[in-house]
């Protein structure tokens, strides 16, 4: 490459941003036209523009116009190409020795509008530019560190970390901002009494409540301006599990210690709340299967059977008609037809919640707020512990053994604290509920499905058993197209009283 400028050059331009600090100040627009600028200077034609945008040269993960630009000049369609800085073409080594050889090869015209031409045809300047791309890696692992390190800090003090805004803080991460803080206790406590993530979203939606704007990736894989959502079940369960909400930090996933920041919650009702949200059997989503009251339920009561039964719709009687019925999951025991059982199941729900003496007989006796408190320090304290022992380990005052089984032991009673403390919060669903008055029955058919559900689970186990043979008395063929034998039924209360 030569230092004399050729007038009519075709040349591309490449722009990048990343989330560095120089990315954000150098938006690819705002790069685009100063090359363009440099370009009418030097009497050169644009033939093409590519843009990474949001896409770092350091990460090493693919940028997928960078790798366009290199086959459209390998191809021959232009005689170089224009960027804002070396920097943008590459933050490693070896990425800088590839865009060299190409150079090279093709004998490409390069400039920068920070940096000038490159001029590979000297020795020197192909040392000079070797030593850019040298000092481009090393620029950009001195950023990696710093903020490795400055997050290390954070993390020690129990500090914010940086990132987007979470909901519920400021920007700062710090201050509770309160319109949205409230959202989060409304949504943790629904949870515990057993409201689904779904119920949540609708309910949020109505309010009006969206996620923090964010960037979302577009299809091109760049990413758009920043716009609310309306919460989904994966969002809202992501956002509920983050120990931040009980003024905790955590490292990697494991809970390392008390955070600078005011708690939303207390710290053994956010672990009810993820005690609720992490059981195996909890879903997210609704289908056929759980538009019934008793789907994956009641249980099938033939000898042996350990199935529950699955709600689903067939031709029955008269002109195969489809009525929703309940069929145990072998599909070779019980069949009830499923309208007129749930009716009954609900009719004795509300029954016994609307008793006089159902608060009493139902809730659990109420936990003192200082037992509360002592499994809270205590939990602290084990944490601090175990920092503890990865201190001494690395001052030589304990052997690795030691530490192993001190830390192994120490996470054992830490485990068993935490376990304490979101069983303690872990409330019944029925305490939710305005039991012993006539509310309760009001109420009932506004209660999402879930929330009916685990009232019925709650109070009672369902049994379905085989139908006796022959038809009911009353039954009128033509005339009665369902019928319902209650004594074909079993409930087995999970209450005495």
């Amino acid at each position: 490459m030569t230092d004399t400028t050729r007038p009519g050059r075709r040349m591309v331009i490449y722009a990048r941003i990343s989330d560095d600090r120089e990315g954000r100040q150098n938006g690819v627009d705002r790069q685009e036209r100063q090359c363009r600028a440099l370009a009418d200077k030097n009497g050169d034609e644009v033939v093409a523009v590519f843009t990474d945008d949001d896409r770092s040269a350091y990460s090493g993960k693919p940028r997928p116009d960078y790798l366009k630009m290199l086959a459209f000049l390998r191809a021959g369609h232009a005689d170089g190409s224009y960027a804002l800085a070396p920097t943008r073409f590459y933050r490693r080594l070896d990425d800088g020795l590839e865009f060299f050889k190409l150079i090279a090869e093709k004998g490409l015209e390069v400039e920068t509008v920070k940096a000038g031409r490159y001029n590979l045809a000297t020795a020197d300047g192909r040392r000079d530019a070797l030593r850019a791309a040298v000092d481009a890696q090393h620029e950009a692992e001195q950023i990696s560190e710093r903020v490795r390190d400055a997050k290390a800090d954070n993390l020690a003090k129990g500090e914010y970390r940086g990132g987007p805004r979470p909901f519920g803080y400021e920007a700062d991460g710090i201050t509770v901002r309160e319109d949205e803080a409230r959202h989060i206790r409304s949504a943790i406590d629904g949870i515990i009494a057993g409201d689904s993530l779904r119920s949540v979203c609708r309910h949020l939606a109505e309010q009006g409540v969206h996620t923090v704007p964010r960037r979302y990736k577009q299809a091109d894989g760049s990413r758009g301006e920043p716009e609310s959502r309306e919460w989904t079940p994966t969002e809202l369960r992501k956002m509920l599990l983050r120990p931040r909400n009980a003024g905790l930090i955590d490292h990697k996933g494991e809970i390392v210690g008390k955070a600078a920041w005011e708690p939303l919650v207390s710290e053994d009702k956010w672990r009810a709340c993820k005690a609720v949200l992490e059981r195996g059997e909890r879903r997210t989503t609704t289908g056929n299967a759980r538009v019934w009251l008793g789907s994956g339920l009641y249980l099938c009561g033939v000898d042996e059977c350990t199935e529950t039964v699955r709600c689903s719709t067939s031709g029955r009687g008269i002109g195969k008609v489809h009525i929703p019925a309940y069929r145990c999951r072998t599909g070779k025991h019980v069949t009830r037809v499923a309208a007129p059982l749930d009716e009954h199941i609900s009719n004795l729900v509300l029954v016994r919640l609307s008793r006089p003496d159902a608060a009493s007989v139902l809730l659990p006796p109420s936990r003192p707020a200082e037992r509360r408190e002592d499994l809270a320090a205590s939990a602290n304290a084990l944490r601090a512990k175990l920092d503890g022992f990865a201190a001494d380990y690395a001052e030589d005052l304990i052997t690795r053994q030691q530490m192993l089984d001190g830390t192994a032991m120490t996470r054992q009673r830490l485990e068993g604290v935490e376990a304490q403390m979101a069983a303690q919060a872990q409330q019944s669903v029925l305490a939710s509920l305005p039991l012993g008055t006539p509310k309760v029955v009001e109420e009932w058919p506004d209660y999402h499905l879930d929330k009916q559900r685990a009232i019925v689970d709650a109070l009672m186990t369902v049994v379905i058993l085989p139908a006796p043979r022959g038809r009911p008395v009353g039954f009128q063929p033509g005339v009665t197209k369902t019928y319902f034998n209650p004594d074909a039924v079993r409930i087995e209360w999970k209450h005495s009283g």
